[in-house]
């Protein structure tokens, strides 16, 4: 190449762009600075509506009988400081008797339980033996959402003095305490291999171990709540889709299986339909399993209906969780395939779910004292019927009107 050319060649590639370039490419610096300023914007929004989850308080006004609040870090120091440190509120009534453990929140993306056990909170008696009210067992798993599903966030209960605001959390520990998860998940101390994202699912990491993962320590703990308080009798309360078999029903240890036997049948005639299975040798990490395998106590899970969790609704609103009024499943229902009752009109509400709760574990507690006098425990809170007449918010006290001492953010 001439050096004439070369240098011509040089002159063009230098020179100043063409005007019309020019605007091209401010146009592109301008369609980029707004991508960047748009997506920072809808990052910023949902960052603040992560971290409201994740540092959100629950608001309990506790029935007078409170006498003493107890963590699990104190039956395993590590979990101090940690989203795994739950409370445990216990009920003490000074008479020598028996001991039973309530939970909700194992799985937090079903909050009727937590809300059971609120509500028995604040409204509970004991007159013999104690009652521990834990009701948020996997804590980790309320500071964040479903992930991917679009599922609000919480929902309000309407009362006299106005709204209570509940998280609807997930159903395993949130990655921010326990991550990545293995691409295999090796039960212990069964070696029985699970679902991988199950080693997050606090129901399925019973008896957990103390050097364990985050959820396993946990577990580990609430195991040693049941063994170090000499717990009689364990209640694990969930809810379940309704086009899921294990619905509506008790799940018992075979330790337990006469007494939830018995409720079940006493519920079904009086009440409300309940079915009682055993609960499976080989199923393993499971409470209703573990928990009278590895201590004494008498262990039952209770499973009520949550259309919300049902794979074919239409959206999934805070209406939905409320009422529990689908289209879709009114569809799957008329069809058969729902494994209990399901009419639109009246869909299953959470004072429905929460009622059964409550009135499913007062009838064990009951058949407890029949077979086991030794073990009696006296306690009383509002049940299904009272539920289903007034509301859940007829049971939720003002916690700007209650004792200061009384009133806790969970």
């Amino acid at each position: 190449m001439s050096e004439e050319n070369t240098k011509t060649i040089i002159e063009t590639e230098t020179a100043a762009p063409s005007p019309k370039k020019k605007k091209r490419i401010e146009s592109n610096w301008i369609t980029k600075s707004i991508c960047l300023i748009v997506a920072l914007a809808l990052a910023a929004v949902a960052g603040k509506s992560f971290y409201d989850q994740r540092h959100f308080k629950e608001t309990v006004v506790s029935a007078p009988g409170l006498t003493e609040i107890k963590y699990l870090s104190d039956y395993v120091p590590a979990l101090k400081g940690t989203y795994g440190d739950t409370p445990i509120f216990v009920y003490d009534s000074g008479v020598e008797g028996g001991s039973v453990l309530y939970c909700g929140g194992t799985h937090p993306y079903e909050p009727a339980t937590s809300l059971s056990a609120y509500i028995m909170m604040e409204n509970i008696e004991v007159t013999k033996g104690k009652v521990y009210i834990m009701p948020q067992a996997n804590y980790s798993g309320t500071t964040l959402g479903i992930m991917g599903n679009a599922y609000p966030k919480d929902f309000d209960i309407e009362t006299e003095w106005g709204k209570a605001t509940y998280k609807i959390g997930d159903r395993t520990s949130n990655p921010l305490d326990q991550w990545p998860d293995n691409f295999t998940y090796i039960h212990y101390p069964s070696k029985q291999s699970q679902a991988y994202n199950d080693l997050r699912n606090l129901n399925r990491c019973f008896p957990g171990r103390l050097d364990g993962t985050f959820t396993e320590r946990v577990a580990y703990a609430i195991m040693e709540l049941i063994r170090n308080e000499n717990i009689d009798m364990a209640i694990d309360s969930h809810e379940a889709s309704i086009m899921y078999p294990v619905v509506g029903v008790y799940v018992a240890h075979n330790d337990a299986m006469d007494i939830a036997m018995m409720a079940a049948m006493d519920l079904t005639s009086t009440t409300f339909d309940m079915k009682i299975e055993q609960s499976p040798g080989s199923l393993k990490g499971f409470s209703h399993r573990e928990w009278g395998d590895y201590s004494d106590t008498l262990a039952v899970l209770m499973e009520t209906p949550e259309p919300f969790i049902d794979r074919i609704v239409g959206p999934m609103t805070r209406d939905l969780m409320l009422t529990g009024q689908d289209l879709f499943l009114s569809f799957a229902g008329k069809k058969g395939l729902t494994y209990v009752p399901y009419e639109l009109e009246t869909g299953w509400p959470m004072e429905v779910r929460v009622g059964r709760h409550l009135s499913s574990a007062e009838r064990l507690i009951y058949y407890m004292n029949m077979f086991f006098p030794e073990k009696e425990v006296q306690a009383t809170w509002p049940g299904y019927n009272e539920l289903v007449e007034k509301g859940c918010g007829a049971f939720l006290h003002n916690p700007e009107e209650a004792d200061p001492e009384l009133v806790f953010k969970v």
